[in-house]
């Protein structure tokens, strides 16, 4: 007789109570990101990931659950940071409170303004002189090339929830704006970055250190380079990153992983938005840039707005400490110890989209992110009380650490 097969059970702390996930977490609508959260407690994560959704917490409450033993505080790690979790939720309930997560359409329609001045403004000047002063037509297609990589910042609060607020709004915008605007898939995007935020920095979780074979941000992944392109390309990396992996990553989730997520996902909308994209493309090369230079043209847009976001999104974490593929770390650990701020003013706030205050989207991602600035000084304090860093740095000095990262990894297999 075959002995019926045991199914370990898949569980998380949320508050007071141990929720069973074993069923569910094949059916969660945000995707497998549950899975990282089993065996942690995961209050903060599910509020942050959900600061808007009732059907989310609706869903909660009908899971199988039980109340919270002294053994199951113990185990899921609650009592040496119970007093740390405890105040950061006081201080988010009240932040809500205090309005900072309404949000505001004026600014909301100041972004969309600028990013639809910025594709005119540089759309005109690329094309009036074509032909006639490369140096202003190449000067417009540069504005091109930032205005697709703000795209890319504008869409990724849209992939948060936010703008404003209602997810269904705010993943059309994300739709359009990384679609049309940047050629690549919302869907494919809230997958992997979700991931990120759930564990930033850590190992075989964060999809974000997954860059083999084209990049390696830490000495774990570094060490993964097995054939000769992999350990060149690492080797090296400090030197081809401006001016060829962005641009390789670009392509690679543009012209592979992105289409085969929608087409996995079924994201026909975003096909659409994509598809009008390169209509435009061909249009352009068809009647005014010709195939050849117009391609040529094409690729470097590319890689402008790649190599923008690219390289400001790497200063905020890539050069900060892994966490151990088995180790749990709570919700603001993560935050303080493995995200990093750069240059709070005015020029920085808008080059990097408020995302130079990155503990504090880490903390609040679906937090306006203008609000940033206003609330940094009560994180810090907060951080401070209890002990935990908040790391800071100048945009000059974040570069240069990102760079001799990328240099001192690579010198583990060169």
């Amino acid at each position: 007789m075959c002995k019926p097969q045991i199914i370990e059970k898949k569980e998380f702390l949320i508050e007071d109570k141990v929720v069973d996930v074993t069923d569910f977490s094949k059916r969660h609508p945000g995707g497998g990101i549950i899975r990282f959260m089993i065996g942690t407690e995961a209050t903060d994560s599910f509020n942050a990931f959900h600061t808007r959704s009732t059907r989310a917490k609706n869903m909660l409450t009908m899971l199988p659950s039980r109340k919270a033993t002294a053994q199951d505080l113990k185990k899921f790690q609650v009592e040496e940071s119970a007093d740390l979790l405890k105040d950061f939720e006081a201080f988010r309930q009240q932040l809500k409170e205090e309005g900072y997560y309404e949000p505001s359409y004026t600014h909301i329609a100041s972004r969309i303004l600028e990013l639809v001045a910025m594709h005119i403004f540089g759309g005109y000047v690329f094309l009036h002189f074509w032909g006639t002063n490369p140096f202003l037509s190449f000067v417009g297609l540069v504005v091109l090339g930032i205005a697709q990589g703000r795209c890319g910042w504008f869409m990724h609060e849209g992939g948060h929830g936010s703008l404003t607020g209602n997810l269904n709004y705010d993943w059309n915008i994300q739709r359009f704006f990384y679609g049309f605007g940047c050629g690549m898939s919302a869907r494919w995007w809230r997958i992997q970055h979700n991931k990120h935020h759930a564990t930033p920095q850590k190992l075989k979780h964060d999809a974000d250190l997954e860059t083999l074979p084209l990049v390696a941000f830490c000495k774990e992944v570094a060490e993964k380079a097995r054939n000769p392109l992999e350990k060149f390309m690492v080797s090296y990396q400090n030197l081809l990153w401006l001016p060829v992996i962005c641009l390789l990553v670009a392509t690679g989730w543009t012209m592979f992983l992105h289409p085969r997520c929608i087409i996995r996902k079924k994201e026909w909308t975003e096909a659409a938005w994509i598809g009008l994209r390169y209509a435009v493309v061909a249009y352009l090369n068809q009647y005014y840039l010709g195939w050849g230079m117009g391609t040529a043209c094409y690729f470097f847009y590319v890689w402008v707005g790649s190599t923008y976001i690219f390289t400001n999104f790497a200063v905020s974490h890539t050069h900060l400490p892994t966490v151990a593929k088995d180790t749990h770390v709570n919700w603001v650990t993560y935050a303080s110890h493995h995200t990093m701020n750069v240059s709070h003013n005015p020029f920085v706030n808008w080059w990097m989209a408020y995302l130079n205050f990155q503990i504090e989207h880490h903390l609040f991602p679906s937090m306006p992110q203008y609000r940033f600035p206003q609330i940094a000084p009560r994180v810090k304090a907060l951080l401070a009380k209890h002990g935990h860093p908040y790391l800071y740095t100048s945009y000059t000095q974040a570069m240069k650490i990102t760079f001799n990262n990328l240099e001192s990894v690579g010198h583990i297999i060169g």
